[in-house]
């Protein structure tokens, strides 16, 4: 009874405070505020986890186990390699098939703020939290990613909301259930480290803009997007072939 409470808990908090923070930005007109209720819808995951361990009294415990001091060059390292070399050949394929230059992105100050803020926003709470709270109710390893990918790709629906994603819905959530079992392959290869996570989710966010590979920077074409998605495909099923567990290490409940 206690664990369903937990991932309740979890899913209750990590959906409804990105709906009070959109409401509460509604209220107000200055930017300042705007910009921190945005932080906070997006940080939902990883407050919610929070919120339950400490519950629990579990803080420390937790937080501390999801940050092994080995694997830390791989977890840093290989997460944003795999990402150019997903979304670079993505880009580059698009640029030679319709005959475009290769355009980069432009990053501004506020948008590589919600990016560092990614590092810590949400894996605590998708690969820290809720993969490992999975595997204890005993689901199938090759599921997890998929069960977690699609709530991850359900919970983006403030960003939906406020025309943060310009891509089709199918596509993004073929993506996230996708890239799932590639943050689950290096969480695994961490032994649990989240480190691992929060570079991937840092870096695929990153090089999204600074490869230009969204809609919004291409004329309005899913081409680049769907090709990314593709080459990622390739890398989850050579996982699936190989075998992955679950994301992240199992920890006591």
């Amino acid at each position: 009874m206690k664990r369903h409470k937990d991932l309740a808990v979890f899913l209750l908090c990590a959906f409804l405070i990105p709906a009070v923070a959109l409401g509460a930005q509604s209220l107000t007109g200055n930017a300042a505020l705007r910009f921190v209720l945005y932080g906070i819808q997006a940080a939902s995951p990883t407050i919610s986890a929070l919120i339950v361990f400490i519950m629990n009294g579990q803080l420390a415990e937790k937080i501390g186990g999801m940050f092994s001091r080995g694997h830390i060059p791989a977890a840093i390292l290989l997460p944003p390699l795999t990402v150019c070399a997903v979304m670079f050949p993505a880009k580059t394929v698009y640029c030679i098939v319709t005959g475009t230059a290769f355009e980069t992105g432009d990053i501004t100050s506020a948008r590589l703020i919600i990016l560092l803020w990614a590092l810590i926003a949400e894996e605590i709470g998708w690969r820290g939290f809720l993969a490992p709270k999975l595997m204890e109710y005993g689901a199938d390893r090759r599921l997890i990613p998929l069960i977690t990918g699609a709530i991850w790709c359900l919970w983006h629906y403030h960003f939906l909301i406020q025309g943060s994603i310009d891509v089709p819905i199918p596509l993004f959530f073929a993506g996230c259930v996708i890239e799932s079992y590639i943050y689950a392959f290096f969480m695994e290869l961490t032994c649990g480290n989240i480190l691992s996570a929060m570079m991937y989710h840092f870096s695929w966010n990153l090089f999204l803009h600074i490869a230009a590979v969204g809609p919004s920077e291409n004329g309005g074409s899913i081409m680049p997007y769907l090709l990314m998605v593709m080459i990622e495909a390739v890398i989850t099923a050579v996982i699936l072939i190989h075998g992955v567990k679950s994301g992240g290490k199992e920890r006591p409940g």
